[in-house]
């Protein structure tokens, strides 16, 4: 199905460089049926503590604890062929709302906020906005992590509620993320749910495709 939107046409450098993509913006046709997993993404669950540094590197603390991220989005823009921009959209945990705030905790509330999005992509009028993760490993942190992804997940469910057009997606990579998703679809398959959790995605990478083309079907 073809739709009138903005996007960004990416043309990568050649393989033997480092990839750096050549981003033209235009207004052009976007057809969903172009919307692929790429074929070298993992299932989340092969990543490891092991695999996660084969591939990135040392990635606890300092620049390195975003590479996992930048891999995800840069997939997820081969994938759709539409830009994941950064966004600084997060929600009000209190009032189930979204709001655009770059720094809550300046605020007296600022503990009501989530952690922001880590990106959006939108097509026509749907907006899906996309939360990164890697988990890797058990342990304390990894459990306190899905805990507070648990909390934003159920956030994500209330909005919708009341919010027409919006799309959340959580892309939980990693054996420990993986070992965790009962939590999560015990979540989705409350009763109080049921409308709306079609609209939240909480998974690997690499089934993000298929639930994001649905909606143009």
């Amino acid at each position: 199905m073809e739709h009138q939107t903005t996007v960004e046409s990416i043309h990568p450098s050649p393989t033997n460089q480092k990839r750096k993509p050549n981003i033209i913006r235009h207004t052009e046709k976007w057809d969903s049926s172009r919307v692929s997993c790429p074929p070298h993404i993992l299932s989340g669950a092969e990543y490891t503590k092991d695999t996660r540094h084969e591939l990135f590197g040392a990635v606890a603390g300092g620049s390195g604890s975003s590479k996992p991220e930048h891999f995800q989005r840069q997939q997820i823009v081969d994938g759709t062929s539409l830009p994941c921009s950064k966004t600084n959209m997060r929600i009000n945990l209190r009032t189930n709302q979204l709001h655009e705030i770059a720094h809550p905790n300046i605020h007296d509330d600022g503990f009501d906020y989530s952690e922001d999005f880590d990106g959006i992509q939108t097509v026509d009028d749907k907006k899906f906005y996309l939360n990164f993760k890697c988990i890797v490993g058990k342990g304390g942190a990894q459990t306190r992590s899905l805990r507070e992804v648990y909390a934003f997940v159920k956030g994500q469910l209330h909005v919708l509620e009341s919010e027409q057009g919006v799309y959340f997606a959580n892309i939980l990579d990693g054996d420990e993320a993986h070992h965790s998703m009962s939590k999560f679809t015990y979540l989705l398959s409350l009763p109080e749910f049921e409308a709306v959790k079609n609209k939240v995605y909480v998974g690997d990478l690499k089934g993000y495709f298929a639930w994001f083309t649905q909606w143009f079907e």
